[in-house]
């Protein structure tokens, strides 16, 4: 059992954009509020006041849910050490991401604080790969440049400041081959025009500090906690942006550019190039889960790759 193509998952979100992930396939495409490719998930997207309960999760190109064909066989899919660790779950989620506007500041819960007031084993830790860019670069803002009292963020979220929300965070612009990583807790935002592969944990959590000028309803923005209890989940501490993924990223998932098996379960994901992958045709943009159990990749021609590693149980 080797690499199984993935079919594309379009997302439904807040914000447009999505006109590049038509680009990187070499098919037109154009900006709407399916902004986002889900392309190795087994986490249902949340959506507020939409219906399908199974948006976002990744299928296989015969129409199996990847949630399903790998809770079927997860000693196969996953390893032994995994499944001890995290069950069933493939520990992580990779998306396509393109954001034709800025996205709101906003920030993800950790563990401890998921397991704690979300019931999940899982936060939501984060990097982003920069495939692409509109302009010959991207902005984003991420991170607190000086520490900031928990009552007086508490005051800009309320009366949605938006100049002091996004004025108090790094703003850094990015190119292709750049590599930002997010630590749970920190605010963050993503400016307009850039294309990011996003690697985090399975989850859809996010805490909305911003909704003033989105389609967003106040209510929608806190996950159901309210913000006495969900600002508690922000690290409001200044921090200094990490353009690489630390030694301790490796608690959530790993990175690298190899099409090889690795003993644990992965995405392959084509970020250029044209030839095979054992046998099928691949090009940009498209993906393949790779078992665990996997013992050798064929690769031909010059494709050029992000392999993305379920988290190590070891570290996590």
């Amino acid at each position: 059992m080797n690499a199984e193509r993935l079919a594309p998952t379009r997302v439904h979100r807040f914000y447009r954009g999505g006109a590049l992930l038509g680009a990187l396939r070499g098919e037109p495409g154009e900006d709407g509020f399916f902004p986002e490719d889900w392309v190795g998930s087994v986490t249902s997207a949340h959506n507020p006041g939409r219906d399908d309960f199974e948006e976002g999760l990744s299928r296989l190109v015969d129409g199996r849910l990847l949630r399903d064909v790998v809770s079927d066989d997860p000693l196969v899919w996953l390893g032994d050490a995994h499944v001890a660790r995290f069950g069933t779950s493939i520990g992580l989620l990779v998306k396509l991401l393109d954001a034709g506007e800025r996205l709101p500041v906003h920030a993800h819960p950790d563990r401890e604080f998921a397991r704690r007031a979300l019931d999940s084993p899982f936060g939501k830790t984060e990097a982003w790969f920069v495939l692409r860019t509109r302009g010959d670069e991207a902005e984003v803002w991420i991170g607190l440049r000086e520490s900031v009292e928990r009552g007086r963020y508490l005051e800009w979220i309320d009366s949605q400041d938006v100049d002091s929300l996004l004025g108090s965070l790094n703003r850094i612009s990015v190119r292709p081959g750049d590599v930002v990583y997010v630590p749970a807790g920190v605010p963050h935002a993503l400016g307009a025009g850039v294309l990011i592969a996003e690697v985090q944990e399975p989850t859809d959590f996010s805490l909305l500090c911003e909704w003033s000028g989105f389609p967003i309803a106040s209510e929608d923005s806190h996950l159901g906690l309210g913000w006495d209890a969900a600002v508690d989940a922000l690290d409001l501490r200044a921090h200094e942006p990490v353009r690489s993924l630390p030694p301790e990223s490796s608690a959530f998932f790993a990175v690298d550019d190899r099409a090889e098996a690795s003993g644990r379960f992965a995405i392959l994901l084509i970020v250029a190039g044209a030839g095979q992958l054992d046998g099928a045709e691949a090009g940009p943009g498209e993906a393949f889960a790779v078992p665990a159990a996997a013992e050798e990749l064929r690769l031909e021609g010059d494709l050029r790759v992000l392999r993305f590693l379920a988290p190590d149980p070891a570290a996590a």
